[in-house]
């Protein structure tokens, strides 16, 4: 049996949203390893108003790399505002 082009796209949508989802996940647990706190939620919904996962992959980096919890903020201002 051929599966539709919409149940296709149904499909890839869903994994594009659960590795998005993942990527959010990944990003506060490293935060809080990293700085020891809980993102407040502006931060989390920061993220999830990126839609590009590739953005996502390089905030990991920043998270990861970031001195201070104050440069990562940025750096997801900047994500966010496409600079």
């Amino acid at each position: 049996m051929r599966e539709s082009s919409v149940y296709q796209m149904i499909i890839e949508r869903g994994k594009q949203l659960g590795a998005k989802e993942s990527a959010i996940a990944h990003i506060l647990h490293l935060l809080n390893l990293r700085f020891d706190v809980s993102p407040a939620p502006d931060l989390t919904s920061s993220l999830e108003a990126i839609d590009d996962l590739q953005q996502l992959r390089h905030l990991f980096d920043e998270a990861f790399e970031a001195e201070h919890l104050e440069n990562f903020i940025r750096a997801v201002q900047t994500a966010r505002h496409g600079a």
